[in-house]
């Protein structure tokens, strides 16, 4: 429920709505984890507006948990296996050749889940995509230099501390 009334979520228009929204939830939030006041909404339905539970720091970590679950390091790894290969990320692919006009050091940034190695196969994914008349050909993309492909790997090797 959050997630729909976050106010960064929110479509420009609705911004002050979806506050509004976000901030009553988190009152609710706040009344139903205090036993004191959740026995008095329990037993009366009604919310002591008084109530320091309404206005005090709250546990942010706790009410942050209870909207989403911790993330592990395995959960990173099933997402990655999951989203490889996926039509997702075909379509990910495709969005960030047109959102960037074919410029591979931005597509490569902003595709989730790859690094350098699997840049053989973005490229694939998009030459095929072009090719089937599906995504326009870009200079940038097609007339890419090795020198430009190189820079590209340099720097993710000496970023990452790494030798390759």
């Amino acid at each position: 429920v959050s997630l729909r009334v976050h106010p960064d979520r929110a479509e420009p228009a609705d911004k002050e709505r979806s506050t509004r929204h976000f901030q009553i939830l988190g009152k609710v939030y706040a009344v139903l984890s205090d036993e004191e006041q959740r026995t008095l909404y329990d037993q009366q339905g009604i919310v002591d507006e008084e109530s320091t539970v309404l206005t005090q720091d709250c546990n942010w970590e706790e009410y942050w948990r209870l909207l989403f679950k911790k993330i592990t390091v395995k959960n990173i790894k099933d997402f990655e296996k999951k989203y490889k290969h996926s039509t997702e990320e075909l379509e990910d692919v495709k969005s960030a050749y047109e959102d960037f006009k074919g410029d591979m050091d931005k597509i490569m940034e902003s595709v989730l889940c790859v690094d350098y190695t699997d840049e053989p196969r973005i490229r694939q994914i998009i030459q095929h995509a072009i090719d089937s008349g599906e995504l326009p050909s870009y200079k940038s993309f097609v007339n890419e230099s090795k020198r430009k492909i190189n820079a590209r790997k340099r720097k993710v090797c000496l970023t990452d501390d790494k030798f390759y």
